[in-house]
């Protein structure tokens, strides 16, 4: 076995891979990212509406495409952290996996043949498999990426350098998504259908590339190895690894208490602050900007503090902003409401950064815990079953607050024959009815077309507050806010005192270290290694 401990081409701090490098190593998550985001908010929208597959099947197709995807994760993990190529294991897997990931995005964005609309089985089929393909090589991707960070950097603070350049092109990634349809729009090309194609060009060039220079430029990591472990031995140290689950159920509740407001912030928006579509789409630029500026201070406070701690000040600063969301609501702040929701958006951004880079960080230093322990390195599982956990954990708190609004007679829409438009909507605040105009909706007649893609517009009222009773406007306040605020402080309360901090972890790398050692010099004398118990 041939162990490097320095990555060759490192930077000057040994074991560190150099500024190039690093940008290399971090460039895929930026076509990765900028895909994710419209798969989940247009792609359904677009083959639902506009190929005629109707959300309940896209809904039925998505499901079971989550499905199949989900329980794949540990199988993967497990297959690339055993793999054995003359390019190295993690090179190997991130080269493979770009492929159906590059394909899937390409055809997924592009249902470019001359089929009907009404062709339902064709257009679910079609959706079907490239959405299979781009969901498996986007896991397989995914998961050796976080396993290459977490490897090609050994030190408790080097492996925050790894994950912070990674989120923050992450964040570009989504920005670029959530300016493309305004920048098409005004080089004159609107349309939902031109986004997607745009899109799918895009990642298919650029995803390619910045693989290709990832695996040509950044070090395999060093690969610790001294017995085969199968998958149900793995299994059991994963779960008797106490560190990971205490870590994985932060993240968990971090993540649940994320997605819940994520999900309701259209709805929040549009009934509660009253804004706009253009400041709707202004605060998230402002939350993910937010994410961008803030990472290198707490990257700062980590150093200064601990990874754990910092996570938490995170998260605490997050509740800052949330808890006073109730407060700020059209009816109470009037024309200001749209204002005050962007500074919490501000609030809520800056733990953004915190959230990406320092639980995934973490949880590379608890791989250590494992490695010591077994004697082989299972940074892929474990990354499967934290990719798990997290699909899971988005799943049931998406499904939670959908179900919850609906059983309280929340209105998602209202398309009333009668509406009421302010004269100027072009202002951050909502619609009044003071000095509003009432207009006759016209009667929409369906008329048969032959495209496949065709634009879609906006029913006038799409964007207008919708009147809720005082219960679905209320449950939605709670949903959005209060139920974020204990979700996260279920988190600090787990890992506040996060047992493993500098010192531990490279107490931990030591005993690697010394295994390693001790592997190669009972090579040197012909002896055979013996399977390591260090704890």
């Amino acid at each position: 076995m041939t162990v490097s401990r320095t990555p060759p081409g490192s930077g000057s701090q040994p074991g560190e891979i150099s500024l190039p490098r690093l940008l290399a190593f971090a460039l895929p998550a930026m076509p990765v990212a900028a895909f994710q985001l419209p798969f989940v908010i247009l792609v359904p929208k677009f083959y639902g509406e506009s190929l005629g597959l109707g959300m309940i099947m896209v809904g039925v197709i998505i499901g079971v495409v989550r499905f199949i995807d989900a329980f794949l994760d540990p199988v993967v993990g497990y297959l690339a952290d055993h793999t054995r190529s003359r390019w190295g294991r993690r090179r190997t897997w991130f080269a493979l996996a770009a492929i159906p990931t590059t394909v899937g995005a390409f055809f997924i964005f592009n249902p470019f043949p001359d089929v009907s609309e009404t062709n339902t089985l064709f257009w679910a089929a079609w959706f079907f498999v490239w959405s299979m393909m781009l969901s498996v090589g986007y896991t397989a991707l995914s998961l050796t990426h976080l396993s290459w960070g977490a490897e090609v950097s050994l030190s408790y603070f080097g492996r925050n350098r790894i994950f912070a350049a990674r989120e923050v092109l992450a964040v570009l990634g989504t920005l670029i998504a959530t300016a493309l349809p305004w920048l098409l729009f005004r080089f004159g090309l609107p349309g939902d259908d031109t986004v997607l194609t745009v899109l799918g060009i895009t990642v298919a060039i650029s995803l390619p590339v910045f693989t290709l220079l990832t695996v040509v430029s950044v070090p395999e990591p060093p690969h610790v190895h001294q017995h085969h472990l199968n998958f149900i031995e793995g299994l059991k140290g994963l779960f008797a690894n106490e560190h990971f689950i205490r870590l994985l159920g932060a993240y968990a509740f971090a993540n649940m208490g994320n997605g819940l407001p994520a999900s309701l912030l259209l709805y929040f928006a549009r009934d509660y602050v009253h804004a706009t579509e253009d400041a709707q789409r202004f605060f998230l630029l402002l939350y993910l900007l937010s994410g961008v500026v803030s990472t290198p201070f707490w990257l700062w406070l980590s150093r200064r503090t601990s990874k754990h701690r910092a996570w938490c000040y995170a998260m605490l600063v997050a509740c800052a902003g949330f808890v006073w969301t109730p407060l700020i609501g059209y009816d109470v702040l009037g024309p200001m409401s749209p204002w005050a929701f962007g500074a919490i958006m501000v609030l809520a951004g800056m733990s953004v950064g915190a959230d990406l880079m320092l639980p995934v960080s973490m949880q590379a230093d608890v791989i250590d815990v494992d490695t010591a322990r077994s004697g082989e390195q299972h940074s892929g599982f474990y990354f499967a079953a934290w990719a798990l956990a997290n699909k899971l954990a988005l799943a049931v708190a998406l499904g939670f607050g959908l179900v919850i609004l609906g059983i309280a007679g929340f209105k998602d829409s209202d398309k009333s024959a009668e509406l009421t438009v302010p004269h100027d909507v072009s202002t951050l605040a909502g619609p009044s009815t003071e000095g509003a105009v009432t207009i006759q909706a016209p009667a929409i007649k369906k008329v048969a077309v032959k495209p496949v893609k065709k634009h879609r517009h906006k029913h006038p009222t799409d964007n207008l507050p919708v009147k809720q009773t005082p219960l679905a406007k209320w449950t939605l306040v709670f949903l959005y806010c209060v139920v974020p605020i204990l979700l996260k402080f279920a988190a600090i309360r787990l890992v506040w005192n996060f047992p493993i901090g500098a010192d531990e972890q490279a107490r931990l790398r030591a005993v690697i270290e010394a295994q390693l050692q001790r592997d190669e010099d009972d090579k040197d004398d012909g002896g055979r290694p013996a399977p390591s118990g260090a704890h």
